[in-house]
Parts: structure tokens; sequence; C-alpha cells
């Protein structure tokens, strides 16, 4: 179990992100389906015991070159959780409000002892953070703001989508695929979904494991529950709560 909690830090986060981490390049025309004010909450599960609580949360704010849309995923690990590996990661995306260009993208985290912070800024040639990169090329998308990619598309089953996302330099693939149709039920109601899974080349959601996420079927296409199956357990991230402003 110890060993399960201690990767309880990195697959939480990537449940939240695997939202981000594989529905990314989208197709020709396609636009991120961003709404100021969103705010969608969800309860993690490792092994079917309580681990933590994920949030997503969409905002408008000004930035140096004009107005921006603030992606914020965060990830905590409960009070009993904390005892062993305490988590309190957060990952921030910010788009350019008429381009949707990734504009600066930060990542903190802070697993049990290990503490990481990357912040790099984009501009039409290069990705900085102490060191240089080729920045992305168009239709690769950075790893947190794809979801909404992804819910801005019009999805149908059978539909299989080639993903490209771009992190640290590298490139990353996956392919997606939506599997069916589906009705669930979360702690936030009850949902007509689509069920989508990726294949994904690396990471702890690669060979080794599987993962399937329920988006609702519907123009928003709220993602409302993952599950997964990886080396060290399986992790359910299901929905609690979602706002936008003005209500829900």
């Amino acid at each position: 179990m110890t060993r399960g909690l201690k990767r309880f830090a990195p697959a939480a986060l990537a449940l939240l992100v695997c939202f981000s981490v594989f529905p990314g390049a989208a197709r020709a025309g396609d636009q991120p389906l961003l709404i100021p004010g969103e705010n969608l909450e969800f309860r993690i599960r490792y092994g079917g015991m309580p681990a933590g609580i994920a949030r997503l949360k969409v905002e408008s704010c000004e930035g140096p070159r004009g107005e921006l849309y603030r992606i914020t995923s965060e990830a905590q690990s409960n009070d009993f959780v904390s005892l062993f590996y305490k988590v309190d990661d957060r990952v921030i995306a910010e788009l350019d409000a008429d381009t949707y260009q990734i504009r600066r993208f930060e990542k903190d985290l802070r697993e049990g002892p290990f503490e990481k912070h990357v912040v790099f800024t984009c501009d039409e040639d290069v990705v900085r953070s102490g060191e240089q990169y080729p920045g992305p090329k168009p239709g690769t998308r950075d790893v947190l703001s794809a979801l909404y990619y992804v819910r801005g598309m019009d999805l149908s089953v059978g539909d299989e989508l080639e993903i490209e996302t771009f992190e640290g330099g590298k490139i990353y693939r996956a392919r997606v695929k939506v599997i069916g149709e589906e009705t669930v039920t979360t702690p936030a109601g009850d949902f007509d979904c689509l069920v989508i899974e990726p294949e994904i080349e690396e990471g702890i959601f690669g060979k080794a494991g599987r993962l399937v996420m329920w988006v609702t079927d519907d123009a928003l296409k709220i993602p409302v529950l993952v599950k997964s199956t990886v080396s060290v357990g399986s992790f359910v991230a299901e929905l609690i709560g979602a706002s936008h402003l003005g209500g829900e």
C-alpha cells in the first residue's frame, strides 16, 4: 500500500490532467471550449479508498500582451493520505484569448519530499525554461489546455484522433478512440456520456495500464468520470461539483 500511495501524486494529477494528457491535437478549425468562471471538482479514489480532491478552473485575465484565458489544475491528498505522502500539485496554462496560442505554462509539484517547479513562456520561435527548445508546431497543445480542445470538438462513437501534446521540449503522441455511449452516476448526478479511451505511448498510463474517460454527450462535454488501471493499482476520479458564473 505504501508504494501505491507514493505513486498517488503523479497518478492523481494525471487523472485530473488525464483530461490533458491525451486529447491534444485539435483538427483544423476546432477551438477550445473555454468558459470563464467554470469550476469542476473531482473526488479521487485509489483502490476504492478516498485519496484526495482534484479541481479544474477557467478564468479570464489580462496579460502583458492582452487578454488571456487561465486554466488551473489542482490536486491535493486528503488528511489520511497526507499522513503517508502529502500531495499539493498545481498546473497553470495561460492562452491568448484571440489566437488560443499558449503564452505561459507553470507546474508546481509538491509530492512527499519531492518538489518541482517549472515555468516557461512561449513566443513565436522558442519555449524558455532555463534552456531553449524548438517551439511546438501548429496543432500541438500544452498538456493542460488539451481537454478544452477536445470539449470543443464534435465527437461521435467510432471517431479516432491522433494526438500530439508538447511539454519540456518533447512531443507525446496518443491515439484516442470514442468507444461508446453510456449513462453514468456520480455524486454530481446522472449523465448521458460518450466513452473515450486513449492509447498512450508512455508514462504511467502507457502500455502497462488502461485509462477510460466519460464526458457528457452534449455541447459542454464535461468530464464526469475517469477510471484507470495501472501497475500500482486502480484509480477513479468522479465529478462531485460543477459551477459557472451566474450559477450551476
